[in-house]
């Protein structure tokens, strides 16, 4: 018999999503570098930049990589072919789901990442808490290392402009849905390297952990961990917030976006990334504390986590009518400011209407379609990400 769906895990899956707009707005409004050097030209453009790299670029990533480890102890309950075969085809229909968002409408999904990586997981499944810690640890000190080297090789390369970023940018501006399409769909074997040197390994640890703590059901109640969300708070804040802040300092004085990526900027991105778990784990561990003292504070982001493939993917389809050349045209009009209004507007207004939809369906549009692919579920007992 299935219990009560678990209500803090879709609150963290909510305000895991709006970090993810946040930092995705540059890439889909401004150019498919992130931030510009014109995007961030007046004091307060500078500000608000600052302040999404430092509070959520890498970071929410990992919280959202941490949940679906989680959830994947709910698909796959007791290791049983049937559960196995169903898991399989959903994290098949998140990679063709990945790849469409990918060559529509944002080159950097994490759908097509998180698939890969769930298949990965999957050899875990039935491995013992312990052999699952020592394989994060492991992934976590090579990503490491391989992060380092990339460094080292940017240190030891002169800067050049890659053209067909702007050949992507000048699509994205300019032509119409399938000039901007096929200029992704050109770029995706670079941007997929890209983004598999810079999170998949990291991501990957947090799959470990967040599938060792589905097995304890951790986030079903708060109230028995309360001293680890404490030590996670304290130290994850208190360690993390000043790397973090170093991090954003180095990648902006270095120059901001992807396209020139100068020696001191990488250096920052690389500290950014290796260090972002740390304030992963403070914000979680904030959160956990807020949710014990006040449990429905975080209810107003709930439904969007219920429906958190439909708000992710509907979050690019919004940004790419407002900003793409096809759509209204303000693609690299706007500063790193009004981007980051416009992320945080555009993702009230998809809670709001998600909010709405729940009120008549059990799924949002993108869960129903996964569901279909994906077949009859079993039982779950906690919450399908």
């Amino acid at each position: 018999m299935a219990t009560a769906r678990q209500a803090f895990p879709d609150q963290l899956r909510g305000l895991a999503l709006l970090g993810i707009v946040l930092v995705n707005a540059p890439f889909l409004a401004i150019s498919s570098s992130g931030f510009s050097a014109a995007s961030v030209a007046a004091w307060w453009d500078l500000v608000a930049a600052f302040l999404v790299i430092t509070l959520a670029q890498g970071k929410f990533y990992l919280l959202f990589a941490f949940l679906f480890g989680y959830s994947a102890v709910f698909i796959v309950r007791t290791g049983a072919p049937a559960e196995r075969r169903r898991y399989r085809r959903r994290l098949l229909g998140l990679a063709l789901l990945g790849l469409a968002h990918a060559v529509l409408f944002f080159i950097g999904d994490i759908l097509l990442a998180y698939a890969v990586l769930g298949f990965a997981l999957m050899l875990l499944l039935r491995r013992s808490d312990q052999t699952v810690r020592r394989t994060a640890a492991v992934v976590f000190a090579l990503s490491v290392v391989w992060l380092l080297a990339i460094l080292a090789l940017v240190a030891a390369t002169p800067t050049a402009t890659d053209p067909t970023t702007i050949a992507l940018d000048d699509a994205i501006a300019h032509g119409s849905f399938l000039d901007a399409a096929r200029a992704r769909l050109a770029t995706l074997p670079l941007t997929l390297l890209t983004l598999a040197s810079l999170n998949w390994g990291i991501a990957f640890t947090m799959f470990c952990l967040g599938l060792v703590a589905g097995r304890r059901s951790l986030l079903a109640d708060l109230a028995s961990s309360r001293t680890l969300w404490r030590r996670l708070a304290l130290w994850g804040i208190v360690l993390g917030l000043p790397l973090q802040i170093v991090a954003a300092v180095l990648q902006l004085r270095g120059g901001v976006g992807l396209a020139l990526l100068t020696t001191e900027a990488a250096v920052g991105i690389v500290l950014g990334f290796v260090t972002a778990p740390l304030l992963t784990a403070g914000y979680l561990g904030a959160l956990a504390l807020l949710s014990l003292r006040a449990p429905h504070a975080l209810d107003v982001v709930r439904d969007g986590g219920r429906a958190s493939l439909t708000l992710y993917l509907s979050e690019s389809i919004v940004f790419c009518v407002v900003f793409c050349g096809w759509g209204l045209g303000f693609y690299g009009r706007f500063g790193a400011a009004a981007v980051t209004l416009t992320a945080i507007g555009v993702f009230l207004l998809l809670e709001f209407a998600i909010r709405l939809w729940l009120r008549r369906f059990r799924q949002g549009p993108f869960e129903w379609l996964l569901a279909r692919w994906t077949g009859p579920p079993a039982e779950l007992r906690g919450t399908d990400s």
